[in-house]
């Protein structure tokens, strides 16, 4: 016991030590590797995106069967297509709000009235946070302009590196196919171990992607619509800026939030702009609450910790896009880390709870 006792003692500092050297070595390599590792990231992201249309279009259509890689062509077609789409409608959308922002008697101005009127008036103690200018700043159309666009512009970065994005999609379809053969040839002893992992977590990881962008979709549309059926100005900005940060956990909803209920509160009466308020977060409530995590299964929740040290440090190394994608690329590798018994147990400390199955 004696002797045993040293051995395990040394073994954990050992372990730790390894650990930590991982965690700076890979905190490095995301900041210094940006250019490589945000386009692999994303590309990642859209490759387990399209497996469900991929398969859908194998089961269906008889060409695509006897031509798989067609399905792949389809599918990024179709998506580039409805990429070309949204950017138009989003920059003739942003150039309106500009305008209608900026224009005299527009949304500054009426801002300044509202504020000043709310500021003079007998509220009971409540006009105290009229008076404070570090609130009328946040909610100042102005400063929402340059939060939404500069939120745009960032994510918009990933554009630049558009074709390296393309060429790691293409690459990781092709190795899809040639790299098991590698692999079982190279390491035979463990090749049935690794498929089940891979099998195991790739259907878990295709999920929850899928179940996330179909309800940040989702979420997005209905926000959209509301803000079109009340008028509100930058209606499909806020509804794109909603789809992006919806990524982003608990802060994505409030930042996605605050500036379309600032924008009605200056534009409607003050109970139209309540019961929007209401509406947007009853939003929210039912695709984050409900839709998503019957979608994609409680079994991928991760530890709140966790996800606001995951969305800090993207932020920090990627700005927004890093916050954008950050979080889903945890969870993949909790995922992963979940399906091998050795790497279980971190898989479990990442998890918002330990569960029957995982224990």
């Amino acid at each position: 016991m004696s002797e045993g006792q040293p051995y395990s003692s040394r073994s954990k500092t050992t372990a730790a030590a390894s650990f930590s050297i991982v965690t700076l070595v890979s905190y490095l390599a995301l900041v210094h590797l940006k250019e490589i590792l945000m386009p692999l990231a994303i590309a990642i992201l859209i490759y387990f995106l399209i497996r469900a249309p991929e398969n859908y279009l194998l089961e269906k259509i008889e060409i695509v069967r006897k031509f798989p890689l067609l399905a792949y062509a389809i599918i990024l077609s179709i998506g580039s297509f409805v990429a070309y789409l949204v950017s138009i409608l989003l920059y003739n959308n942003l150039s309106d709000f500009i305008d209608e922002t900026n224009k005299e008697g527009g949304l500054i101005d009426q801002f300044d009235e509202k504020w000043d009127n709310l500021a003079n008036s007998e509220l009971y103690g409540f006009e105290k946070i009229f008076q404070d200018n570090r609130i009328e700043d946040l909610l100042n159309p102005e400063n929402i302009e340059a939060f939404a666009t500069g939120i745009l512009a960032d994510a918009a970065q990933f554009m630049t590196t558009l074709l390296s994005v393309a060429l790691f999609v293409v690459f990781i379809i092709l190795e899809e196919k040639s790299f098991p053969g590698r692999f079982k040839a190279a390491f035979p002893d463990s090749y049935e171990r690794v498929e089940k992992i891979v099998l195991d977590s790739s259907e878990s990881i295709s999920t929850y992607v899928i179940s996330k962008a179909t309800c940040s979709a989702g979420q997005a549309i209905v926000l959209g619509i509301m803000l079109w059926f009340m008028e509100i100005p930058g209606w499909f900005l806020f509804g794109t800026l909603c789809f992006l940060l919806d990524f982003i956990p608990v802060l994505g909803a409030l930042l996605a939030t605050i500036p379309p209920l600032a924008i009605a509160l200056i534009v409607l009466d003050p109970i139209q702009a309540i019961v929007l308020g209401a509406a947007m977060i009853g939003n929210q409530q039912l695709f984050g609450s409900i839709i998503e995590p019957n979608l994609s299964g409680q079994r991928l929740g991760i530890s709140p910790l966790v996800l606001l040290m995951t969305v800090m440090i993207s932020y920090s190394v990627w700005g927004i896009s890093g916050a954008i994608i950050g979080v889903p690329i945890m969870i993949i590798a909790r995922i992963a880390l979940e399906g091998d018994e050795r790497t279980r147990p971190i898989a479990l400390m990442l998890a918002k709870k330990a569960t029957p199955e995982e224990e």
